[in-house]
């Protein structure tokens, strides 16, 4: 059996090997580094004029407080008529104004989140584990608005490049995060694949792993059933026409050496 055959027989068993593993999900643990991060990409649709609208909030406060200075009685007694006429008409609409009540409502965590909430686009959710003790772990993902780690709101802080980041902050040996963000309409036309990344002190690089991205090579596999058995089919088949052109050169060349043995005549006594 010549070298090259080995050598083509072997190229075919280890590749589709490889690539039986990855089908059966069992190859994300082959040179995984410590700092990984496993997550989910989802579209995050919403109804029409779904949100907060800080100026009718405005609007609506600055009535109401009008409203309250007409019908309670103990206002009345105490200021005089043209000083209740010039709160109602100069002070109030000054303090209700759109733009006091959005910052005092972006000042609220709660209700910061539903002024954002007409801005989601998408989310990402998953766990980030460390295997060794890490520092300043962060996760830089692009237009995050909101994130929830371990299912507490945290804030989205900038790089010095402007990217949104998740800051976890110094990690265990062996622990792991549960994180979820909600980004924007630019994270719609990211390659979130090449954006998220996942990093520590002194340099130290993570491992993100992404589900539910759209447009790469093979992103139909994930939604066609049929796909992922053809595929692995070929697989198999590659890999017992690898294990065959390997093995039944050997086993031609030991029935030829067992045939002259067989031929020999007999010795006479």
């Amino acid at each position: 059996m010549r070298s090259w055959h080995i050598l083509v027989a072997l190229g075919l068993i280890l590749s589709s090997a490889l690539g039986l593993l990855v089908m059966a999900g069992g190859a994300r643990e082959l040179l995984s580094p410590p700092l990984q991060a496993e997550l989910a990409v989802q579209d995050f649709p919403l109804p029409p004029d779904m949100g907060v609208d800080p100026n009718r909030v405005a609007v609506f406060m600055a009535k109401e407080l009008q409203q309250r200075l007409d019908d309670d009685i103990a206002i009345r007694l105490t200021l005089k008529a043209d000083t209740v006429k010039k709160v109602k008409e100069i002070v109030l609409p000054r303090l209700m104004n759109v733009v006091v009540v959005q910052a005092m409502m972006h000042e609220i965590p709660e209700l910061s989140a539903l002024l954002d909430l007409g801005s989601f686009r998408r989310t990402v959710s998953g766990s980030v584990t460390s295997a060794n003790a890490a520092d300043d772990v962060a996760l830089t993902v692009p237009g995050a608005l909101l994130a929830a780690v371990d299912g507490q709101k945290v804030k989205v802080t900038a790089t010095s490049t402007g990217m949104a980041a998740l800051e976890l902050g110094p990690m265990t040996a062996g622990q792991s995060h549960q994180v979820t963000l909600w980004m924007d309409a630019s994270a719609t036309g990211a390659d979130l694949g090449q954006s998220i990344l996942l990093g520590a002190a002194n340099g130290q690089r993570g491992r993100v792993l992404l589900w539910g991205d759209h447009g790469w090579f093979g992103a139909d596999v994930e939604a066609l059933r049929w796909g992922r058995w053809l595929i692995g089919a070929d697989l198999g088949a590659v890999l017992a026409f690898g294990l065959a052109s390997l093995i039944l050169p050997f086993l031609t060349r030991r029935r030829d050496r067992a045939r002259p043995a067989l031929a020999r005549p007999a010795k006479p006594a």
